[in-house]
């Protein structure tokens, strides 16, 4: 096959279109054109294998089948002047009588075809030629989709999928595992190819936008409004960031992490309108190889509001006992209410400094202990009661959603800390968890915290809740 057009198709597509390879798997962003470049590569195949060549396509659904050949097939047929039977989509041909399993043809006029179906995985039975899954992941059954198509290619043939992840999805559909396994031992030998949306603006898919739509939006524009467009971080996250949405046994998955994000902006506010709410903290102490951090917490209501969030790497101890006087005391900020600490290893000196500085104010936690599960479920807790608020910041997002449940040999569940688990890397990726959890037992030792009640005209106080 001749290679594709530099000039017109982008980069990633151009790498799609001139990979031979038999098994072609690719996870990737919505709408970044891989349906487009891939019905380019289906019309060089057919003109240049002709009769006996049968390129076989699978779509979600009838109405998405029927516009792969209308809008996709006959455009590329009318630009090299070639009389399809079929191009409009017109031509519906019966594929399995007892199954009543129908599919739009495209014949060419050296006798190859395009047959274009739904999401039916019994019409590849007995079938042989190239097959093209479209949105795997999306489709109703789409481990017998696969399951029935890989034997069509036996003899020489190319099975290609491509794919955005569900919104709903989990890590253990056959997309997400094919995946998976692809970029590790890949026992398939598959050529995996990986565009997010990030990747398609940096290769040029908004000026490709703006080319064909008449507007001038920068990358930056673009971006921002495709998010906004998403109704959940779910919807981004899967649709255009490639990421599966699955719990995977972590303690804070998106489904619960999501509705507990708001502005940075409006928490600050909030701050402001109380600033004689209790404030609860948490320190998780590290010197070297891990990151020290700072999780302080303002109470309204029965609501925690993450309001101040430090890291710090390779600082002295002294450094840090510095800081800790300085939050302590309110020298710099508003008086810490109470303070629970790392008590474990390096933390041990400090915990105990600290709690004789400031007697009934600091608690030591031994996060080697039972204690490390108990105070990570009780986060959870308020995530999952919704009496958690923190800023919407995708670096503190993935920190929370780092550990997991495991189950161990004797049944028994456990909170599974990666960092704790094996020391894989120079610091934590869950330092910020940790030092949540921590303020979190902090602040299990107060009640409920009521606010005075202000005068502000048409202002209603929900003592329950802040929102």
């Amino acid at each position: 096959m001749n290679e594709a057009d530099t000039s017109y198709f982008l980069p990633y597509q151009e790498a799609w279109i001139n990979d031979d390879s038999p098994l072609k798997v690719a996870e990737k962003s919505r709408r970044v054109g891989f349906t487009y470049a891939s019905s380019y590569r289906m019309f060089q195949k057919c003109m240049r294998r002709g009769k006996g060549f049968t390129q076989w396509v699978s779509s979600r659904d009838q109405l998405t089948a029927q516009e792969l050949i209308r809008d996709y097939i006959s455009m590329w047929c009318k630009l090299a002047n070639v009389a399809a039977k079929g191009m409009t989509g017109e031509d519906v041909e019966v594929i399995d009588t007892d199954k009543n399993i129908t599919a739009f043809v495209c014949t060419f006029p050296n006798g190859a075809r395009i047959v274009s179906l739904s999401s039916t995985p019994e019409a590849f039975a007995g079938k042989g030629g190239d097959v093209f899954l479209d949105e795997v992941d999306l489709h109703r059954d789409s481990g017998a989709l696969i399951d029935m198509a890989y034997p069509c290619i036996m003899w020489g043939n190319q099975l290609e999928m491509v794919s955005a992840y569900r919104v709903d999805g989990s890590k253990d559909t056959p997309f997400a595992k094919l995946v998976a396994e692809a970029k590790k031992t890949n026992p398939q030998n598959a050529s995996l190819h990986r565009v997010t949306i990030y990747d398609a603006v940096e290769q040029g898919l908004v000026e490709k936008i703006n080319e064909k739509s008449g507007r001038s939006q920068t990358r930056e524009e673009f971006l921002k409004q495709t998010r906004a467009g998403c109704r959940t971080l779910a919807a981004w996250e899967s649709q255009f960031e490639c990421k599966v949405q699955d719990a995977g046994g972590k303690l804070l998955p998106t489904k619960v992490l999501a509705p507990c994000e708001m502005p940075a902006e409006e928490i600050a506010a909030i701050e402001r309108r109380y600033p004689d709410a209790p404030r609860f903290a948490g320190f998780d102490i590290a010197r070297r190889r891990h990151a020290s951090a700072w999780s302080e917490w303002l109470q309204v209501g029965v609501t925690f509001f993450l309001v101040r969030r430090e890291t710090f790497h390779d600082m002295e101890f002294e450094a840090q006992r510095k800081f800790l006087e300085a939050q302590m005391q309110g020298r710099t900020s508003k008086r810490i209410t109470r303070l629970a600490m790392d008590a474990t290893g390096l933390g041990m000196e400090t915990a105990e400094w600290a709690a004789k500085k400031w007697p009934g104010r600091v608690d030591q936690v031994n996060l080697e202990s039972h204690r490390r599960h108990e105070i990570c479920m009780m986060f959870q807790d308020w995530f999952n009661a919704s009496n958690a608020r923190i800023p919407a910041d995708p670096v503190l997002r993935e920190d929370y959603q780092t550990p997991v449940l495991k189950t161990a040999a004797n049944g028994n569940v456990r909170v599974a800390i990666p960092e704790f688990e094996n020391g894989e890397g120079e610091t934590s990726h869950c330092d910020e968890f940790m030092a949540g959890a921590l303020a979190r037992s902090a602040a299990d030792t107060g009640g409920e915290y009521v606010p005075p009640i202000t005068t502000h005209a048409r202002t209603r106080y929900d003592r329950r809740r802040i929102d």
